[in-house]
């Protein structure tokens, strides 16, 4: 769950996406993922749900389950 704040900041993100692309600061592939952000943010401020911060919240109450690697590829040695 977002508290006020993460909400206030996901609104205020969601209505600059949906600026840029509505008064065609920007135009093309960039217009159509301002767009797609801003329905994004909009959808995670309405539902006051974060999947990034479920997973960090998950991260911290597991922290036995996070995989460190030992070492790096073989064609990278």
């Amino acid at each position: 769950m977002l508290n006020r704040d993460g909400v206030i900041v996901r609104l205020i993100l969601a209505f600059a996406f949906f600026f840029l692309s509505g008064t065609e600061i920007l135009t093309g592939n960039l217009a159509t993922l301002s767009g797609v952000m801003g329905t994004v943010e909009l959808a995670t401020a309405l539902l006051r749900y974060s999947p990034l911060q479920e997973l960090i919240d998950y991260v911290k109450a597991h922290p036995d389950n996070i995989i460190h690697s030992k070492g790096y590829h073989a064609a990278l040695k």
